[in-house]
């Protein structure tokens, strides 16, 4: 069988829609495949009839921008160089031929296409393994240019390393990648030849957006979480939580404190008041361990706020009870409140920890919504999530995105703190005073005492320079 039949077989095989799976986009795939040269085919050109496996407007608006085509180009040529290393070596050796003069090999369209974009890469008394060398320079200046496809939500430089062979402008270096591409060329996708490390468990990372991101940011040691960027249906993802706390007569608000940013959340239920939503949350319980930042005392000396905090015990040192007292605490506030007549129709979950899924399913009567980190949130619960329709907000992208004024707000209050409770809270100017009298064996009246520190300490004042360092202004002037 060959290459381009085992290409289209594991693309069928791969392609094949997952039961009740919400259909995956290929925005990003498609731009992919286009710029590390899989088949126009794929897009749906030529005339074999085969079903499009990437979006052909993509290769359109890509295949009209001078930097795409480069990029296209030229990992086309290295490709079919690698995969006919052996040939081509064998005709230029024997035959005296050049890149331009095989057809069978290297499609005329590549290099013709190069000329006309203004990259001529045909040199004579070249081998093969100079040709991969001069197309890893060439790419170096070009591939940066297509970062502009790219959403700004994508890591590029994940990205633009597939594009990169390690150590690629050495001969050691494209021996070692050109290792990995013979023995796992059917692992790589469509068979092009770029920097990856193959693993079979993956099949085919070009199947769509949900099925390349994870995969490719699981090798750069990174997770990528947000699915609902790549569906197109099932998204439950919320970009604030307006319209939720619009539709809800009393909201009960339940803190995990140690799974969840307390700058973050304080932001967060600031932004609520300044929106005039507070008046619909009955209550807000926090649950702290002993473990976790005292940043919290920033929310609760809010005393217009409905708070409840409760601080848990440990058992065993590396084992918190915040979950189970906090699924305890909320649901005891659940039943009391409808005893009493008055039930909570809406809930707000701020935690990233799974273990509180149980709550929200035995609960239905309650709408939940769930206020998250991004990268605290395993792939299951955002998936089960997802798949049962309850909304969720990422705290770190609304937090982001808020206004300068409640950035700076919450940013300068911890600022403050810090200063006043750290650092200025171990400074005692009489305390100082008296160590230099002692060190010095001065003795003072209490009104010398009294007039020093009015003249000459009372005037002074802490700056700060633009390094950070505190400093001293308005020091007297010492008579030298």
């Amino acid at each position: 069988m060959d290459d381009d039949k085992k290409a289209s077989l594991q693309s069928f095989s791969e392609n094949l829609p997952q039961k009740d799976a919400p259909r995956s986009k290929k925005d990003i795939v498609s731009h992919i495949a286009y710029l590390i040269g899989v088949d126009a085919k794929y897009f749906g050109l030529g005339n074999d009839g085969m079903n499009p496996q990437f979006y052909r407007t993509v290769y359109d608006k890509l295949n009209a921008d001078k930097e795409a085509r480069i990029v296209r180009s030229l990992c086309r040529l290295r490709t079919k160089i690698q995969r006919n290393f052996k040939a081509i070596s064998t005709e230029m050796n024997s035959d005296v031929k050049n890149l331009d003069s095989m057809p069978d090999l290297i499609p005329p369209e590549i290099l013709m296409t190069l000329e006309s974009d203004g990259v001529s890469i045909v040199r004579p008394r070249k081998r093969p393994e100079d040709y991969i060398i001069d197309i890893h320079n060439y790419l170096l200046p070009h591939v940066p240019n297509c970062q502009k496809f790219m959403p700004s939500w994508v890591k590029w430089i994940y990205i633009r390393n597939l594009f990169f062979i390690p150590r690629g402008n050495t001969t050691e270096g494209n021996r070692e990648g050109a290792k990995l591409y013979y023995e796992y060329r059917d692992l790589f996708p469509y068979q092009a030849y770029i920097n990856w490390s193959p693993d079979e468990r993956d099949g085919n990372i070009l199947r769509d957006d949900a099925k390349f991101l994870p995969v490719l940011y699981e090798r750069n040691r990174d997770k990528f979480y947000d699915m609902s960027k790549v569906t197109e249906a099932g998204d439950a993802a919320i970009d604030d939580p307006t319209e939720f706390f619009a539709e809800a007569e009393r909201v009960l608000v339940a803190v995990d404190c140690e799974n969840a940013d307390p700058c973050k959340v304080i932001g967060i239920i600031k932004e609520l008041s300044r929106l005039n939503l507070v008046k619909k949350i009955v209550k807000i319980i926090l649950v702290d361990d002993e473990h976790t930042s005292s940043q919290w005392r920033a929310l609760r000396r809010n005393e217009n706020l409905p708070l409840e905090y409760y601080m848990t015990d440990r058992v065993k040192d590396d084992k918190s009870a915040v979950d189970v007292a906090l699924t305890i605490k909320f649901y005891r506030e659940f039943v009391q409140m409808k005893a009493e007549g008055n039930p909570i129709d809406s809930a707000v979950i701020i935690s990233s920890d799974c273990d509180f899924w149980p709550l929200i399913e035995l609960t239905p009567e309650v709408r939940f919504m769930v206020m998250l980190e991004y990268d605290n949130c395993s792939q299951s619960y955002y998936q089960r999530l997802q798949n049962n329709d309850v909304p969720f907000l990422y705290i770190d992208e609304y937090f982001a995105s808020g206004n300068i004024e409640l950035k700076t707000e919450i940013v300068l209050q911890e600022v403050i703190r810090e200063i006043e409770e750290g650092y200025l809270s171990k400074i005692n100017i009489f305390s100082v005073i008296n160590r230099a009298l002692t060190k010095l064996e001065v003795k003072m009246t209490e009104s010398e005492s009294a007039n020093f520190y009015a003249k000459y300490i009372s005037p002074m004042t802490i700056t700060f320079a633009k390094n950070g360092s505190a400093l001293l202004q308005n020091k007297p002037t010492l008579k030298e």
